[in-house]
């Protein structure tokens, strides 16, 4: 069962007993070879996706918190009473507390 560097390179190897009988388990083991490695590649790369995602998520999160400062900011009593007072608005600010009807 020595194979010199010759056979292996001529193919004569798989001519050999041995080689015809283990052909389904050497094709086997090929086929986990490779799924093993791509299943690697795939975990990699879903990996990479994830992280993306993850700081776009952040990104958004700081845009939606600053948007909200921002309109809370705006909607105050203040800060429209001011706005109008620039536009030159005839609108005046009531002083007078509502009533509630029950």
């Amino acid at each position: 069962m020595k194979y010199s560097l010759q056979d292996v390179l001529s193919g004569n190897v798989l001519n050999q007993e041995w080689f015809k009988r283990q052909y389904k388990l050497i094709v086997m083991i090929s086929v986990l070879i490779f799924l093993y490695i791509y299943s690697g590649y795939q975990s990699q790369r879903q990996q990479r996706m994830l992280n993306d995602l993850q700081k776009e998520l952040l990104d958004v999160q700081m845009t939606q918190l600053t948007v909200n400062s921002e309109l809370m900011n705006k909607s105050r009593q203040s800060s429209i009473v001011t706005l109008l007072q620039e536009k030159g608005s005839q609108l005046k600010e009531n002083k007078t507390p509502v009533i509630r009807i029950q």
